[in-house]
């Protein structure tokens, strides 16, 4: 493959990757207000019938949500790296002309659902379903 064509395959790439980036955040900002919307009606809904069992539905709700949110923080985490490492072989390829050796393009990432499970406990990640949680146990406990 000559250089012209594997440059414009890895700015290719490079875009992809950033698009992808683009999208998780977009889902992650719908996933945080979709769970205070929803939390919100179902604490109100729960006030509304004084019926205190509506919150562990709410609890369940935002248990759902975070995994998704951390989910979606994962694989938008995989894309930034490539991203990173396309931006990195770029910047070679412009101090010195050639690409280095150990860089293969196309090379999307694999998504590892056991990073997952780190991003559940990231504070930008655990730290608005924590609260919703609380929040929801507190009224459980004392409001009714």
């Amino acid at each position: 493959m000559n250089t012209n064509n594997q440059f414009e395959l890895i700015q290719s790439e490079f875009k992809l990757t950033q698009q992808q980036m683009d999208k998780y955040d977009t889902l992650l900002y719908q996933i945080k207000t979709w769970v205070v919307t929803i939390w919100v009606a179902l604490s109100s809904w729960s006030f509304q019938s004084k019926t205190k069992e509506i919150l562990i539905l709410s609890i369940f709700i935002v248990l759902t949500f975070w995994f998704l949110d951390a989910y979606n923080k994962n694989v938008r985490q995989d894309y930034k790296n490539r991203r990173d490492e396309i931006a990195s072989a770029l910047k070679i390829y412009f101090q010195t002309d050639t690409l280095p050796k150990d860089f293969v393009s196309p090379d999307l990432p694999e998504h590892k659902t056991i990073e997952t499970i780190k991003h559940l406990f990231r504070p930008h990640v655990f730290l608005l379903y924590l609260t919703l949680i609380i929040i929801s146990l507190l009224i459980y406990s004392f409001v009714f």
